[in-house]
């Protein structure tokens, strides 16, 4: 059979692909120019096409995946005029690496639009190129602020950054393009290790320097770059520790226990921050497994007769306990947490009734009076005021328990006769503190710090202290 063919086509009549093609043609450039040109409900505009390698003519291939089209990942609609006029000179700057002209159109764009973020990415890019790389930073800083989502902004401050040395700069600029660009995702992996490095070091030091706000801000990194890492974590406890923040502290602890539940250190922390602000009973049991393991381990002993200590403060009533676990005491919380947790202040009859105003509407008022009818604290004798609001000082704590200690048992063998006078009448604080140490309430005269004020969980371990020398006497 002789085949069919299709007729000639008509040499006045493009193909029919080619037809189309032309058809549409001035149908995609208007949808283009509106998009560019109007508002877009929130819409970003596509990205820039990638330029062809031959057009970077001034620009290393190393550096080329970091400095594209200032208007790539823009996340804002700009005017087709300027657009055109940014594409061009940016064409120009990485065809001729001309800084001065790149930097002078970028003026002119600005002169027109003070608020076009991508004529100040071009002007950044011309500073890079020329080597200006500090430059660059500077200029893309308030732009990364204001639109931490831009593409090419990120991409050449993480580029400048990292030729800076600010490697955890680099690192945030990288990690913000790494979804847009390949290279931000792999300049952001291989800086990794480096950055946490280095922002931990300066956790470290920014603690050691009591620096507590530079501190939490380098945490703060690490927690949005490697919440779970150990750096991380280890940097959480030591800031919530260096701030006295025993409840954080506790939070980090057990997450790092999480990872490495036999370490003996952080099961130790554990089980005193669980009787201080936790739950003492696990705590307790902490302690009890660690030195029924451990029986020769005379430090761990101790700590688990004080844990058995405070557990024995659970047995307060609630206020006592909240007492027990304030950072500062004043001078009624103290009162307060010597008649509950020393018993013959309860019992023992008080020789003398001291008067002392200011406490008839204090919350406490009946322990303090009987903490200062005993003599174990002091009333002014002129104004008749005991201060329950003051802030109470290690000294004044001491010489609180070395009374009740001289007075309400047998004498100590740390507390010879003129000692019990001494600490009946108003000592030196030279005095107190080394009938402290003597007695065992401090390891050494150096550690009293008499004029310091005194934590909850600090006042009980002096009471604990005190106590042992009631069951000798």
């Amino acid at each position: 059979m002789p085949s069919r063919r299709s007729p000639p086509p008509d040499p006045r009549r493009p193909p029919d692909v080619a037809y189309r093609r032309a058809a549409l043609l001035p149908l995609l450039l208007t949808a283009a120019l509106a998009l560019n040109g109007c508002p877009s409900g929130g819409r970003r505009p596509a990205p820039e096409p990638p330029p062809p390698a031959a057009a970077f003519g001034a620009v290393a291939v190393a550096e080329r995946p970091f400095v594209v089209p200032p208007l790539e990942g823009y996340p804002l609609v700009s005017a087709p005029d300027p657009a055109a006029r940014l594409r061009e000179a940016w064409a120009d700057l990485v065809r001729t690496g001309d800084a001065e002209a790149a930097r002078e159109a970028a003026a002119d764009l600005l002169a027109g639009d003070p608020g076009f973020h991508p004529a100040r990415v071009l002007a950044a890019q011309a500073d890079y190129l020329a080597g200006e790389a500090a430059a660059a930073v500077d200029r893309l800083e308030p732009v990364v602020q204001e639109l931490p989502a831009y593409t090419a902004a990120q991409l050449l401050r993480g580029r400048a950054a990292e030729r800076l040395e600010r490697i955890p700069e680099a690192y945030a600029a990288y990690l913000a393009a790494a979804e847009a660009s390949a290279a931000a995702a792999e300049r952001a992996e291989l800086l990794r290790g480096r950055t946490l490095e280095i922002v931990g070091n300066r956790l470290a030091d920014a603690l050691a320097r009591g620096r507590l706000e530079d501190a939490a801000a380098a945490l703060g990194r690490l927690e949005r770059w490697a919440p779970e890492a150990e750096a991380t974590l280890e940097g959480a406890r030591a800031l919530a520790a260096a701030r006295g923040d025993r409840r954080s502290e506790l939070a980090a602890v057990a997450r790092l226990l999480e990872r490495s539940p036999e370490r003996r250190d952080l099961l130790v922390r554990r089980a005193e921050l669980e009787l201080e602000v936790g739950d003492a009973s696990q705590g307790l049991q902490i302690l009890q497994r660690l030195a029924d393991e451990r029986p020769a381990d005379r430090e761990l002993q101790e700590k688990l007769e004080q844990a058995k200590f405070r557990w024995r403060l659970t047995l307060l009533p609630a206020e006592v306990q909240e007492i027990a676990r304030r950072e500062e005491l004043t001078r009624g919380d103290f009162a307060a947490l010597v008649h509950w947790l020393v018993p013959r202040v309860r019992t023992a009859r008080a020789p003398v009734g001291r008067i002392a105003g200011d406490i008839l509407e204090h919350p406490r008022r009946d322990e303090i009076a009987r903490v200062v009818n005993l003599g174990l604290m002091d009333v002014d004798p002129t104004l008749h005021t005991f201060g329950p609001q003051r802030p109470v000082r290690r000294s004044t704590a001491l010489l609180a328990l070395l009374r009740a200690v001289a007075t309400l048992g047998q004498p100590a063998a740390c507390l010879p006769p003129a000692q019990i006078d001494a600490v009946g009448r108003s000592p030196s604080q030279e005095t107190v503190c080394a009938a402290a140490a003597r007695c065992g309430l401090l390891g050494e005269p150096a550690d009293c710090l008499p004029g310091a004020p005194l934590s909850g969980g600090e006042a009980l371990e002096l009471v604990r202290r005190a106590l042992r020398l009631f069951s000798t006497t």
